[in-house]
């Protein structure tokens, strides 16, 4: 069975604008709803565009059962419990901290290594060109920058 992209360049301008308005469409709405950007290809293989587009328009999209399709794909549905974890993890620190004065906040944050460097976020500066930076901070930035880069 072809897909709807091997069959685009054989169909008509409207119908390759009705793909690629629907495949936006879809993105945008899930993105909107889950934070998740979904890779374009999928979202081109779910049936309810190829419905679409092969109608020529005439079948409305059915957004609701395209968001829910991806849902179903497991690697979306992977990322969709990881982002509910992390999400639940920010509440549940949020809620422990709201009544806590900042020195409790700071023992709070050390206690449970809250405050070493974010491991989703890769540091490619040199020691070089964190110096560079450190070099026009106060004292105090100084040294909330250098803990927050795992530099002392």
């Amino acid at each position: 069975m072809s897909t709807i992209e091997e069959l685009l360049p054989h169909l008509s301008e409207d119908d390759r604008a009705n793909f690629t308005r629907a495949v936006g469409q879809i993105g945008a709405a899930f993105a909107a709803r889950t934070t998740i950007e979904v890779d374009p290809a999928m979202i081109a293989n779910l049936p309810q565009v190829r419905d679409h587009v092969l109608s020529g328009g005439d079948v409305e999209l059915d957004l609701s059962a395209a968001l829910d399709g991806l849902r179903e794909e497991p690697s979306i549905s992977n990322q969709l419990i990881a982002a509910e974890v992390k999400e639940a993890e920010v509440t549940k620190i949020q809620s422990d901290t709201a009544n806590m004065s900042r020195v409790e906040k700071m023992n709070y944050a050390r206690e449970r290594g809250l405050t070493k460097p974010r491991e989703d976020v890769a540091n490619t500066m040199t020691m070089n060109e964190h110096a560079a930076v450190l070099a026009g901070l106060s004292p105090v930035q100084r040294m909330n920058y250098a803990r927050r880069h795992g530099i002392v």
